[in-house]
């Protein structure tokens, strides 16, 4: 499975005849979320030492590092085979990154305010909302 999200038409009219399906609200919602670097993300807050007095800069570092890979993994990913990037896939996978980190805590646990219930809600109506979104077809 590609993780470009399919729009039904091709980019090259050339290749009408191998035009892959359209990806549904599922398909989309899955392409969204950026897992490969959520899983990088859980991995390294895993790691981390947490017994080192630096321990909450380390989330954080973990967290930049993470957030900006996004936006360069997706376009690398949505990129392939030729095709342009597609930039609303990278816009809103580098946007549901942070909402995943948040959801998990990490850095955002140590606030005050943070509660997790909270940031579940969040990060199911962020979801949901996401794979209403639909690239425009040939794009």
């Amino acid at each position: 499975m590609s993780r470009r999200i399919e729009t039904g038409e091709p980019t090259d009219t050339r290749s009408a005849a191998t035009t892959p399906a359209k990806d549904d609200f599922l398909g989309r919602l899955a392409k969204y979320i950026p897992a490969e670097v959520v899983g990088l993300y859980v991995a390294m807050v895993a790691a981390a030492p947490t017994t080192n007095p630096h321990y909450s800069t380390i989330l954080w570092v973990i967290f930049s590092l993470n957030a900006a890979l996004v936006p360069l993994y997706m376009w690398i990913v949505t990129s392939r085979e030729g095709k342009k990037p597609l930039w609303l896939q990278i816009v809103l996978a580098s946007l549901a990154f942070p909402v995943w980190a948040f959801a998990m805590g990490g850095p955002f646990s140590q606030f005050s305010w943070y509660q997790g219930w909270m940031a579940s809600m969040l990060l199911m109506f962020v979801t949901v909302l996401f794979g209403l979104a639909e690239p425009k077809a040939g794009s």
